[in-house]
């Protein structure tokens, strides 16, 4: 199947869904060992994040992307009966895993956990706008983050939320995947802007600002 493809079946779907869904929850995960030392790394909760997340932009997304584009364009996917089938079934696993993690690290995952799920269903008929899924990467990494610092600190959200200095690094971090993540799906949509050089060089300026908060993330961090 080639890559150019669009789609849920679409092997570029599948491999951009891993990396951005999988990696942006480790990404925070991973970090908040180094921006407090003290903790020990909640494993179940790594992975429980890394798959809530895959399955989030894979899944939920691209099940609802393909119901309301199927009918604009061509796209390699399932049927629609198997398309809702899917969605239902993500959804009630997403909420599993949303409330697990809330048992044993607090409240705020499921904030974070709804604030993702709602950004990243993405496609027409809803707000369809690039912003939504580098918000929903975002929320990627500071969902993680918190998962971690909640099951080390058993739940108590002020004594997690009292970690000042790691909140700013780690609001840092989610501003660098927010711009990479937005940058991203402008160039991604190029082809809905006509190819437009403006829209192009919108999309390179934005990425690239992303580097400004990693750079400033490093230079707090040294303080």
């Amino acid at each position: 199947m080639a890559i150019e493809e669009k789609g849920m079946l679409s092997p570029f779907t599948l491999f951009t869904s891993i990396i951005t869904g999988a990696f942006f929850p480790l990404l925070g995960s991973f970090f908040a060992k180094i921006a407090v030392p003290s903790i020990d790394i909640y494993w179940t909760g790594v992975i429980l994040t890394s798959l809530g997340g895959f399955l989030t932009h894979y899944f939920l997304a691209h099940t609802i992307h393909d119901l309301y584009h199927m009918k604009i364009e061509e796209r390699v996917t399932l049927s629609k009966t198997a398309l809702k089938i899917l969605f239902v079934v993500t959804a009630a696993i997403l909420l599993f895993i949303a409330f697990y993690l809330t048992y044993y690290t607090g409240w705020p995952v499921l904030a974070f956990a709804f604030i993702g799920a709602i950004a990243s269903m993405y496609a027409e008929g809803l707000i369809h706008h690039e912003s939504q899924m580098a918000i929903g990467a975002m929320f990627l990494v500071i969902g993680s983050f918190y998962v971690q610092l909640g099951y080390s600190m058993n739940g108590n959200v002020g004594d997690v939320f009292g970690e000042t200095k790691a909140w700013v690094e780690c609001i840092l971090l989610s501003l660098f995947a927010f711009f990479s993540q937005y940058g991203w799906l402008l160039f991604y949509r190029l082809d809905d802007y006509g190819w437009s050089t403006r829209k192009r060089n919108e999309s390179i300026l934005i990425t690239k600002i992303g580097l400004i908060f990693l750079v400033a993330l490093f230079a707090l961090h040294t303080l």
